[in-house]
């Protein structure tokens, strides 16, 4: 039930902080359901867009208090529902659709339910050549790309921190100042190589000042090092992992789970950024 008057609308908009507070604290809880909705995708919920998602909720209902121009307390709470859903509509494709057409990342979407909101199984259904998108089948590029662009900041595929801004033309340079190729003598492939290589030692360095439970699993995870590679062991990665481990399947769940973020904090806030630059 909703707890707000009219006069409560018009105190807001005159700046009245008490009034503000409350219409705020009224909208909260509506907020947060958009926010839920707006970060589920192929039934999962991605936490850290739904955090993201909620704070630029709040951010709009300070803006339709200003912006407001009826009367009645339906006429705002439409206004607000509106504004707010528009907001993060907007929040979720910047987030998930990077680097990737609106129509792809809406095709993988597609697909995310039928692999039963598994990214990697949906990365597969997108490019199978019984893929049920039919004839916008991707090809393995593009659904390894929107795969990326889904995951977001939480996969270690991902770049380092401001390699967006490393352009083909300073990684020639740095090859040559690093390896003494010559301009005239590098090729486009000596340049991609210098790439992975160095995102390759920025995700190894990260991995290496985690815990050491996390990083294990994470390593087990995508084969990452001298560790055995669990992915594509369809059902049963958990469980194999487990008991090689010698651990229960809840705690390499955990210890994902964990890594994962811990992961995210170490790479994307760019504590080895430099190592891929």
């Amino acid at each position: 039930m909703i707890n707000l008057s009219e006069q409560q609308i018009a105190d807001a908009k005159a700046s009245d902080l008490e009034a503000t507070a409350a219409v705020i604290r009224e909208t909260e809880d509506r907020v947060l359901q958009l926010a839920k909705r707006a970060a589920t995708v192929g039934g999962r919920v991605n936490h850290d867009l739904m955090d993201e998602c909620a704070q630029e909720g709040r951010i709009a209902v300070w803006e339709c208090i200003e912006r407001f121009e009826g009367t009645t307390v339906a006429q705002f709470f439409t206004f607000v529902d509106r504004t707010v859903q528009g907001r993060l509509t907007d929040v979720r494709k910047v987030e998930t659709r990077q680097g990737v057409s609106r129509s792809a990342a809406n095709d993988f979407e597609r697909c995310l339910p039928m692999a039963g909101g598994d990214p990697y199984e949906a990365e597969k259904l997108a490019c199978a050549p019984d893929s049920p998108l039919g004839k916008r089948r991707m090809t393995p590029d593009m659904a390894l790309a929107c795969r990326m662009a889904w995951q977001g900041v939480e996969h270690i595929d991902r770049p380092a921190f401001g390699a967006e801004e490393d352009t083909p033309g300073e990684r020639a340079y740095r090859i040559e100042a690093t390896y003494g190729v010559p301009g005239e003598d590098m090729t486009p492939a000596d340049v991609e190589n210098e790439r992975k290589n160095g995102i390759r030692t920025a995700v190894r360095g990260t991995l290496a000042k985690m815990p050491g439970g996390q990083a294990r699993v994470l390593r087990a995870d995508y084969g990452i090092g001298d560790s055995a590679y669990y992915g594509d062991v369809v059902g049963g990665a958990d469980a194999e992992m487990a008991h090689d481990f010698g651990v229960t399947m809840n705690a390499i769940k955990v210890a994902r789970s964990k890594g994962k973020k811990t992961f995210a904090g170490l790479y994307v806030a760019g504590e080895f950024g430099a190592l891929a630059s």
